[in-house]
């Protein structure tokens, strides 16, 4: 007879259950003689209470014994749920009292759990620091812990292809708590360094694996950098963006990793989605090479001054009247539809439950933003 795993629990540590093979039962019995040994006198001596366990121990195993010989011939390889009860059996024969010790529980198939590798925990941020003339841009960084060590290799844009050998620079996280992690003069390396897109190769790093997934915020600053003919210092100081870091995740999922602005002209210059201002006179950008007229057309609704102007009003009333008034004919008609029927329900919830003004305006932000 296979080995067979037994217990009282509904699931076996580092095993599945793959199949349900039925209720199986062992069953023995103990006659009442044997308890009127020891009724002798009101209490057991220490010879006697060991004589009866033993007995108790030996008739509880014949019954597991016999579950588990019914269990086996079911194809089952474990047992689960098993308990044991006393019934007591009357005889018309013998007029004897018998007790009888009934063992049941559940026949299943089992396998053994594959053993996962712990892949520690990681984080993939957008850098939310950017220069407007620089043309090596830190862009995301990565950050990987496991037990024993945490590493991190920053993503830079290399505009012009150059290469690039190595680069110093300050990390600097925020946590959910708003505390500061700075990682001084950090140096990073590159197994291809003259492509657009440069991953840092990893580097060991003084944070604790707990402390990973409580960062929420990540800026670079570039100290220096090599490249093939000469070390260049950077003077240029980094701008923090201005979008939430939500809003920055959009742009850069619709415009590339190294937007960090909405695209803005004034008639003289204009900002490119990658921060740099260019004369109006530029049709492409000094710094990415992005063509204004490209971008222009490429330019979705202005949603972001619809939402200042809604956070400026004092109910979904006024929100709704500036949307159909000034804004409906230029929203495409999906985000049409959904934004006047959140706009009904909030003025319908409105009335019973008070202001609604933060709600829709983070409905509609998520609209536009989704």
């Amino acid at each position: 007879m296979e080995n067979i795993i037994m217990t009282s629990g509904s699931d076996i540590q580092g095993y599945e259950i793959t199949d349900y093979l039925g209720l199986v039962s062992g069953q023995t019995a103990l006659s009442a003689k044997f308890f009127q040994e020891f009724t002798g006198s009101l209490e057991m001596d220490a010879k006697e209470s060991k004589a009866m366990t033993k007995r108790l121990a030996q008739v509880h195993q014949t019954a597991v014994s016999m579950l588990e010989e019914e269990a086996n011939k079911r194809g089952a390889n474990a047992v689960i749920g098993i308990t044991l009860r006393y019934n007591e059996l009357t005889s018309s024969i013998t007029n004897n009292n018998t007790i009888g010790i009934i063992a049941t529980g559940t026949a299943v198939l089992v396998k053994e759990k594959e053993n996962r590798k712990y892949e520690g925990v990681h984080q993939d941020l957008y850098v939310t620091n950017y220069y407007t003339k620089m043309l090596l841009r830190p862009v995301q960084v990565r950050i990987r812990a496991d037990k024993n060590t945490t590493r991190i290799s920053p993503i830079f844009m290399n505009y012009r292809n150059e290469e690039i050998r190595a680069i110093r620079a300050d990390v600097e996280l925020t946590t959910y708590y708003d505390e500061k992690v700075v990682l001084r003069d950090m140096d990073f390396t590159f197994e291809k360094n003259n492509i657009s897109q440069l991953e840092a190769d990893w580097v060991e790093c003084d944070i604790k694996e707990r402390e990973v997934k409580m960062i929420k915020d990540a800026k670079v600053i570039v100290r220096k950098y090599v490249t093939a003919r000469k070390v260049v210092a950077c003077d240029e100081l980094p701008i923090s963006t201005t979008l939430s870091y939500r809003r920055l995740e959009s742009l850069k999922k619709k415009r590339g990793i190294d937007a960090v602005v909405k695209y803005q002209s004034n008639g003289m210059i204009w900002t490119c989605v990658c921060g740099c201002i260019n004369k109006v006179s530029d049709a492409e950008c000094d710094i990415c090479a992005r063509k204004e007229a490209e971008i222009k057309n490429d330019l979705s609704f202005n949603y972001e001054e619809m939402l200042e102007k809604m956070a400026g009003l004092s109910n979904v009333t006024e929100m709704k009247n500036l949307v159909i008034k000034e804004y409906i004919k230029d929203i495409d008609p999906d985000s049409r539809m959904e934004l006047l029927q959140t706009l009904e329900s909030a003025l319908q919830y409105e009335k019973t439950r008070g202001d609604m003004k933060e709600v829709v305006i983070e409905k509609v932000q998520n609209i536009f933003e989704s």
